[in-house]
């Protein structure tokens, strides 16, 4: 999807509320891809930097996640972004034994899972926890790792 430049501004479209996990700094040691916020996803990154996680829902009751600048179901533009309870189940999993990214060798093996969000999106994000500790159906709750100036990745770790 393009970016908008006429895109709401995330100031204005991201909500307000109460944090739903901590935001640990990890800008010293991460060495992964780092998110680059623009378009229809700065609200949400800017949201991550608070702690919070945030998905859109539109008019015709479509949650999704990630941010796209039209709705993927009606096709509206910019749906409005609600808070998330930041809480979810392991829908899918893998361990990584090999990296899939160079800043990822220390971490090995890592989780990664599609968590369903229990606002009903679903979206792929790293484990925090050991690997052995992870299955489907696992209770997850959201956790934020800072790891630029602009953004913070959404961690999940079990409850």
């Amino acid at each position: 999807m393009s970016d908008r430049d006429d895109a709401a501004d995330p100031a204005e479209s991201a909500p307000s509320g109460d944090a739903v996990g901590p935001v640990e700094d990890r800008r010293e040691e991460w060495e992964g891809p780092v998110p680059i916020p623009r378009g229809a996803n700065e609200a949400f990154w800017e949201a991550t930097l608070e702690g919070r996680l945030v998905l859109q829902r539109c008019e015709c009751g479509n949650a999704q996640l990630y941010p796209r600048a039209v709705c993927t179901d009606c096709g509206a533009i910019d749906p409005p972004f609600e808070p998330s309870e930041g809480l979810g189940t392991v829908y899918t999993y893998t361990v990584c034994h090999v990296p899939g990214e160079p800043g990822f060798g220390d971490r090995t093996p890592y989780a990664v899972a599609t968590v369903e969000l229990a606002e009903g999106p679903r979206l792929l994000a790293l484990l925090d926890c050991d690997p052995d500790e992870v299955a489907v159906g696992t209770p997850v709750e959201a956790r934020f790792w800072r790891v630029s100036d602009d953004a913070a990745l959404p961690v999940f770790v079990p409850q």
